[in-house]
């Protein structure tokens, strides 16, 4: 089971995905900040971050150094509700979202890269 740091200043989406990610199997600390975000990082071992782009004073690209920093193997999947936010596509999630918009995009986000064999 994945383990999922959320970044989000907005109460009602930290609402849904506390819904949303058990529903689909995953476990996830929330924070509403960057600065609680990186905190998390610093102590916590997580298999993605899904962070929000746009929050005041620690940013999603801050929190997204700082995972890079402490973890360089764990994805980062930004979310935004600006339409004029440019990301790499697989991954950006654009809200609003719906629940299999979200499943699909964490499990691109999850996916060993293309190129990389798996040894079994």
């Amino acid at each position: 089971m994945a383990r999922i740091l959320v970044v989000d200043d907005d109460v009602s989406i930290i609402s849904f995905l506390q819904e949303a990610l058990p529903a689909l199997g995953y476990t996830a600390d929330y924070a509403e900040s960057g600065q609680q975000a990186i905190k998390l990082l610093e102590t916590e071992m997580y298999d993605l971050v899904l962070s929000d782009i746009r929050m005041p004073e620690k940013n999603g690209i801050d929190v997204a150094r700082a995972a890079y920093k402490m973890s360089p193997h764990v994805p980062v999947l930004f979310m935004s509700g600006n339409p004029n936010t440019i990301v790499e596509d697989r991954s950006f999630l654009a809200k609003p979202f719906t629940v299999a918009e979200l499943e699909l995009r964490i499990d691109a986000a999850l996916a060993p890269p293309e190129d990389e064999e798996i040894i079994v």
